[in-house]
């Protein structure tokens, strides 16, 4: 079940539009709360971050770029045969002042869906993303402006904020 995707609030153009938005934004903010104790807690302290979502906060995700994302295959054995996948994002921030830098450990699955993309602009803004806890794993999903939408499910999910220098 998702709460905040566009899928879940569609358009936002009526009074009622925005009431049922916020209500969907309280449901996923109690949601979080009762997961709290499933979840590990790098990743509930990122859903949960008081940051996370503001939008007049630097370290926001929303409106951020994509600036790399890479998939590896760490492997160990005497052969590497005992594969993981392991992903990372790193994100341009959409005050252009720094970068955050999501990991993705003990990835169980993903599907990253791209749209049609310009040359000049990527995938597009961050729109969204949301956070949810099955029973075994943490899942991230995350709608962009080129209508690219990308789903990791994964054991944890780390991020560090690196401010850029002048």
């Amino acid at each position: 079940m998702a709460y905040i995707l566009e899928a879940d609030i569609g358009e936002l153009i009526t009074p009622e539009d925005f009431e049922r938005q916020k209500h969907k934004w309280q449901q996923y903010l109690q949601y979080l709360e009762s997961v709290r104790h499933q979840m590990p807690k790098s990743a509930h302290e990122f859903a949960s971050a008081s940051w996370h979502y503001d939008t007049a906060d630097s370290r926001s995700l929303h409106d951020s770029w994509v600036d790399s994302l890479v998939i590896r295959e760490p492997s160990k054995g005497t052969r590497h045969e005992i594969r993981s996948v392991e992903i990372e994002v790193r994100l341009f921030g959409p005050y252009h002042n720094g970068n955050t830098t999501l990991r993705y450990e003990g990835v169980h699955a993903y599907s990253l869906q791209g749209a049609v993309f310009h040359t000049r602009d990527g995938h597009g803004d961050w729109l969204c993303d949301e956070i949810r806890f099955t029973e075994h794993h943490v899942v991230h999903e995350v709608e962009f402006e080129s209508d690219a939408r990308w789903t990791i499910e994964c054991q944890d999910i780390t991020w560090t904020w690196q401010p850029l220098s002048n």
